[in-house]
């Protein structure tokens, strides 16, 4: 041996060692610390790749659509609901799988050790049932189609959420621009008073009612701000981020009457990812009614394919034979699993109707509803707004005129505060209305209204 190859392990039992490590269950531990430091290691604003995880802090500006498609990667339950689909891959397998063979050694004429001993091999195989085996995959790639409507059925209320989360935290911010925006006319109607109080022309009492209504106005811009920081939250969650402030678009203000309960019927029936999972599990509970019925017929197992026997004290001392095993049902004929596979299957069916008929009532209820909110909206942008803006141009006159009546005036403003902020509170209910349809049809019916907006 060379110098050079002095103490090198064989390349035989090194890969040995390798192979059998591979083969070896490799722990993977989890520490919550690590998992922080990989969320905030993300950069921010950054497009997650194929099983990477979304950025900690959510972009800047994040639109409704924008929104979605970050839950839609992030979001830690549809994350977790996923990896149902690795479950269902490996039951297929499982179904699909054949059984091993056997091999089986066997000593004969030990009394006559050593010279007479025999000894015999055998190879042994149970062949698949046609019943059992394809009802058994039929049923794993029914349940793993449903595994795939669940999720697809999880990513759209998750989607539908997040709309309704983004259009609350808009709401909110038109509520808080709106605020402002009379904080600044009351804050110019004190600065009025003070001047007209140092003239001679106010009273103190004056003086304390234009300083009240400030402070009732700076109340209520901290009462959003506590709102739109548990809004945030929850659109965070959501996500799976940081709570997401910055938020950008319009809210809808549709008053569209809803399509026909009928359209939306067969709309629904054609869309709703529910209605395929709950399809493709009473599919599953079917073929596994299938399989149990075929449990009752009689199959055969291959006991010896074949066998050689070796036997030096028979004047035949090499032996081959076949062996075949033939279950014979006369005691048994699987009626307690029939039994229960045919109770679970019909509740299932008993689910399915139930889900059918929730749905019917969901779109009467959402139809309803979009009808009454698009009604008090009409009613208020053809009556109310007018005389707002009306309301409004007077009311900047007179400050701007020095015409005060402080009483009269704060009064107004707080009149114009809360119509304006009930009609963001009504185009929110209209919007979540139209939501609540898209949520039970499957669909987007709403996306023209957005799309007009």
């Amino acid at each position: 041996m060379s110098r050079a190859g002095r103490g090198r392990p064989p390349a035989g039992p090194t890969l040995l060692g390798l192979a059998l490590a591979a083969g070896c269950y490799q722990p993977r531990p989890l520490d919550a610390r690590a998992v922080m430091n990989d969320l905030a290691r993300e950069p921010a604003g950054a497009a997650p790749g194929p099983g990477s995880r979304p950025a900690l802090t959510p972009p800047a500006g994040l639109t409704e659509d924008a929104a979605v498609q970050l839950a839609l990667r992030g979001n830690p339950d549809l994350r977790a609901a996923r990896q149902q689909r690795g479950i269902a891959e490996g039951q297929i397998v499982a179904a699909s799988a054949l059984a091993n063979p056997t091999v089986g050694f066997d000593m004969i004429h030990l009394e006559d050790w050593p010279s007479q001993v025999g000894w015999a091999i055998t190879l042994g195989w149970a062949p698949p049932q046609p019943g059992i085996y394809a009802a058994g995959r039929a049923a794993a790639r029914a349940g793993a189609a449903a595994v795939e409507a669940d999720i697809a059925e999880a990513e759209w209320q998750v989607a539908t959420a997040v709309r309704a989360a983004h259009a609350t935290l808009l709401a909110i911010s038109e509520k808080g621009a709106l605020v402002d925006k009379d904080l600044e006319t009351r804050r110019r109607i004190l600065d009025l008073v003070r001047k007209r109080l140092a003239g001679g022309a106010s009273t103190r009492l004056d003086l304390g009612l234009a300083q009240l209504a400030v402070a009732e106005v700076e109340r209520e811009r901290d009462d959003l701000a506590t709102q739109q920081i548990g809004a945030a939250a929850d659109l965070g969650l959501l996500l799976g981020t940081t709570p997401a402030r910055d938020v950008a678009g319009r809210l809808g203000a549709e008053t569209s009457p809803p399509p026909a309960l009928d359209a939306l019927v067969e709309a629904t029936l054609a869309t709703r990812p529910a209605l395929a999972a709950e399809e493709r599990r009473y599919h599953q509970r079917e073929e596994t009614v299938r399989l149990e019925m075929a449990r009752r017929w009689p199959w055969f197992r291959l006991t010896a394919m074949p066998r050689y026997r070796s036997d030096g004290s028979d004047v035949h001392p090499s032996d081959f034979s076949a062996g075949l095993e033939l279950t014979v049902p006369i005691l048994n004929l699987n009626g307690g699993p029939i039994q229960i596979a045919e109770a679970t299957r019909d509740q299932e069916r008993e689910a399915f109707a139930k889900l059918v008929g929730g749905i019917r009532r969901d779109l009467t209820s959402a139809r309803d509803e979009i009808a009454l909110r698009g009604e008090t909206l009409r009613r208020y942008e053809a009556q109310v707004l007018p005389d707002l803006a009306a309301q409004e141009k007077l009311l900047a006159a007179a400050v701007a005129g020095g015409q005060l009546d402080v009483v009269a005036l704060t009064t107004a403003e707080d009149v114009i505060l809360r119509s304006r902020s009930t009609y963001v509170d009504l185009r929110l209910a209209c919007y979540r209305a139209w939501l609540a349809l898209d949520r039970t049809v499957g669909r987007r019916l709403s996306a023209q209204a957005s799309a007009k907006d």
